[in-house]
């Protein structure tokens, strides 16, 4: 659908329905957890990603090749050194010659295969990335209304930006990585045991206990990481919430009183991040403690040995000594690269976890299989007894039968919460009736593909949504293919060239973020412009000049009523101006339609209709006929204690 104006939605919320759950976890009724880190490996994440990989598989054998090339390049290399040492205390100057050259060339092979694995592992990540982004937000712009309304809109941010960032860390830099520790892991633990069982088992000795550490500090450093997650998503929620909101701030003097509340979360965050920063300082020391333990022990078992042996090979000695020293700091270097990418993996899988729920959400509206094109529309709209419900149990409308012809204007007033948007919302399909159909031009609208009825539709909504870039950018939104010419005659229609000429850059003037660089009657007047361009032929007007002056809606009323000519429309409004001109006025209360007429109908009718224009409609025709006689007048009628001039109950058109 052309959306031609829309409230948008600041601040931020901790989900709609949210409840805790335990310390630090927030879920909301949508069930999906936003605090939840992950595990370090999720098998059902995986297993998503491998159709991804499959497109990809002669770069993923290539990564791969060259990432185990790289590991047994880079973990052969204690054993040409210790080798080495061996051949020299022999006095064997040509092997320690070979070996030497041996190493350099391994280097290189290396170096180029891990080159290789870079490269072709960062080709391949960043293009799976651009599909699941590309897919998620295919996907999300299929999502049904009634899913926003009870996801926030940061949190779908959120999934499309972070989320996808830490898998691509994963995907690019991480998970050969740690295929490559594993495959280190099992090189050391070969050549330790084939050059001497005995010290390999002293080596190795020190792992049960490093083990038992780990799983605790694992334990508290979740707990830490999760901690540090929430304060700061409640940090940046209220910083967004209080300069979202700056006007109601200041405007109730709440500047001390946020500051200090900001105050208190900032420190909350600083002492989270404190206390992560120190559980992972804390590891680190740990670690090459136990390298430290190991080697010691490796030479202390080494030297007792050759003490207490008879006849010691000195050769040899030197070969197992300095291989195994070196073997094992390159034994907890895998080690050392989990523990520092711990926590990155579990931010990856869960984050994999957040995307492909998003992938798995259904979208609660979809076509049917066998749904039509709806090639050209004329107008006919036909609600045949329609009910709806938001939730189970709880009926906005009820028993909703109206038939509208092409062309007509149909205006629904009520008071708040009677269903007037609802009922709107229905036709374009942004909700599925709970009862009934809507037919247009016969067509029952649940058997229309959605993309082809919106097309034919416009809405113009209360708060007009004005996107980033120029004003012709935004008056062409709906017709991106518009010419200049085009533009300024939607423009002059409504009123708005005039004000936009008068801009610094005229129609290439950017505007603002939600176009803040213009007045509230300005914003709307563009929006008016961006739907006669569209020229849809259902129309939906949603309190559309609610909060345009008066002068503003005397210039819009004859654009509005060429906007309004030969499309059929459906019209909210407070304003008795737009109201009184429809074809009719449909009285809707508490979900039912109690009045249907003629503004001079329903007020000789004496109902509902009315008693809201004596309340609010007579009002604003006082309002109206003040500005129209001019300040001065006004002033000095009121001076001599005179009424103003008011539009009496039936006079129409006046």
């Amino acid at each position: 659908m052309a959306f031609w104006g829309g409230a948008g939605a600041g601040g931020w919320s901790q989900g709609i329905g949210g409840q805790t759950q335990g310390p630090g976890r927030q879920r909301g009724h949508d069930g999906w957890d936003d605090d939840y880190l992950g595990k370090v490996y999720d098998a059902q994440v995986v297993r998503r990603l491998i159709p991804y990989l499959k497109q990809y598989r002669l770069q993923a054998g290539i990564a791969f090749s060259c990432m185990v090339v790289s590991a047994l390049m880079t973990f052969a290399q204690p054993l040409l050194i210790g080798l080495t040492v061996q051949a020299g205390v022999k006095h064997d100057e040509r092997l320690v010659v070979i070996l030497l050259g041996a190493m350099l060339v391994m280097a290189v092979i290396g170096w180029l295969a891990a080159f290789l694995q870079q490269v072709t592992t960062a080709w391949m990540g960043n293009r799976l990335l651009l599909q699941l982004r590309t897919e998620m937000y295919d996907h999300m712009q299929s999502l049904s209304l009634s899913f926003y309304d009870e996801m926030e809109v940061g949190r779908m941010i959120s999934r499309l930006t972070s989320d996808v960032t830490v898998m691509q860390e994963l995907l690019t830099s991480g998970s050969l990585t740690f295929a490559a520790d594993f495959v280190g892991l099992a090189v050391v633990v070969t050549v330790l045991l084939t050059i001497d069982w005995e010290l390999a088992l002293v080596t190795f000795g020190i792992v049960p206990p490093l083990v038992v550490v780990m799983a605790i500090w694992a334990r508290h450093a979740k707990r830490a990481f999760v901690n540090v997650r929430i304060k700061i998503s409640v940090l940046y929620g209220t910083l967004a919430e209080n300069i979202s909101g700056v006007r109601a701030v200041q405007s109730m003097s709440r500047e001390d009183e946020n500051a200090r509340r900001f105050d208190a979360l900032n420190r909350d965050n600083r002492n989270a991040n404190i206390w992560a920063g120190m559980l992972s300082a804390a590891i680190m020391p740990v670690i090459e403690l136990a390298v430290a333990i190991a080697t010691a022990a490796v030479i202390i078992v080494g030297g007792y040995r050759a003490l207490n042996a008879g006849s010691v090979d000195i050769a040899n000695l030197f070969l197992v000594l300095t291989s195994f020293t070196i073997y094992v700091s390159r034994f907890f270097d895998p080690i050392r690269d989990l523990v520092l990418q711990y926590t990155m993996l579990q931010r990856a899988m869960a984050g994999g976890e957040r995307i492909f729920e998003v992938l798995d959400t259904p979208p609660r509206i979809q076509d049917k299989p066998d749904a039509v094109e709806l090639e050209t529309v004329e107008g006919r709209v036909d609600f045949d007894h329609v009910h709806f419900h938001y939730n189970e149990g709880v009926p906005v409308l009820t028993d909703i039968d109206l038939h509208v012809e092409p062309g007509e204007t149909i205006a629904f007033v009520g008071h708040t919460g009677a269903g007037k948007t609802t009922i709107t919302s229905l036709v374009s399909r942004g909700y599925e009736v709970t009862g009934g159909a809507i037919r247009i031009d016969g067509h029952d609208i649940r058997d229309v593909k959605r993309r082809s009825l919106t097309r034919h539709m416009g809405v113009v909504l209360q708060n007009p949504y004005l996107f980033s870039g120029t004003v012709r950018e935004n008056i062409s939104y709906g017709r991106p293919d518009a010419t200049q010419e085009e533009i300024e005659a939607a423009a002059n229609a409504v009123g708005a060239h005039e004000f936009i000429a008068r801009l610094r850059d005229g129609y290439d003037t950017v505007l603002q973020q939600r176009g803040q660089n213009l007045s509230v009657g300005q914003r709307q007047l563009i929006s008016f412009a961006r739907a006669i361009l569209a020229s849809p032929r259902i129309l939906v007007l949603d309190e559309a000049t609610a909060y345009v002056d008066t002068q503003t809606e005397v210039i819009i009323q004859k654009a509005l009523r060429e906007l309004l000519k030969d499309r059929t429309s459906f019209v909210i409004a407070h304003r008795l101006s737009t109201i009184r001109e429809a074809s009719r006025i449909v009285v809707l209360d508490k979900g039912h339609i109690a009045e249907i007429g003629t503004h001079d109908e329903l007020l000789a009718r004496g109902g509902i209709y009315a008693n809201l224009y004596r309340m609010t409609y007579e009002q604003e025709e006082a309002a109206r006929a003040e500005s129209m006689m001019g300040e001065d007048e006004a002033v000095a009628r009121r001076r001599r204690g005179e009424m103003l001039p008011q539009t009496q109950p039936g006079a129409a058109g006046s």
